[in-house]
């Protein structure tokens, strides 16, 4: 009999069903272990990755995520570290009354990359007319 290879495209939630699906039935001891040594080797390319499992199985689960369009805030402190000309921007969001008290800004998420990212946002946020900065930020640093 020859083999045939197929081709086939699967989705991210295609994956999800199925990886459910695994941790629900009874699975023979090989089959658990040829599992735990691919996830063991996925989890340990990403530190992330491998602390988002750890904290999942401490039973404090996943962060909330916050996906592309959704508005949140961000602290000013966090969000200056990676910014060039952070002096300036901080002006422009004083005079254009844009950070609260808090030292709070309203910020736009642009992408977000997925749980094992240590910077699993890209966050965009105006500081006058027609003034935009972005940057990447971490789920401590996001808030709704």
């Amino acid at each position: 009999m020859d083999l045939k290879k197929v081709s086939i495209d699967l989705s991210e939630n295609d994956i999800t069903v199925m990886v459910k699906d695994l941790c629900k039935k009874a699975q023979s001891d090989e089959t658990v272990e040829d599992i735990a040594k691919l996830l063991t080797e996925l989890l340990l390319k990403s530190t992330e990755g491998c602390n988002q499992f750890v904290q999942i199985i401490l039973g404090n689960g996943l962060p909330n995520a916050f996906y592309t369009g959704d508005v949140v805030r961000c602290n000013w402190d966090r969000l200056k570290m990676g910014l060039s000309g952070a002096d300036e921007i901080h002006q422009k969001l004083i005079e254009n009354d844009l950070i609260d008290n808090d030292n709070q800004i309203i910020c736009k998420v642009q992408s977000f990359r997925g749980y094992t990212e240590y910077f699993p946002y890209t966050i965009e946020f105006k500081y006058g007319e027609n003034l935009y900065a972005s940057c990447s930020m971490g789920f401590e640093d996001v808030r709704p």
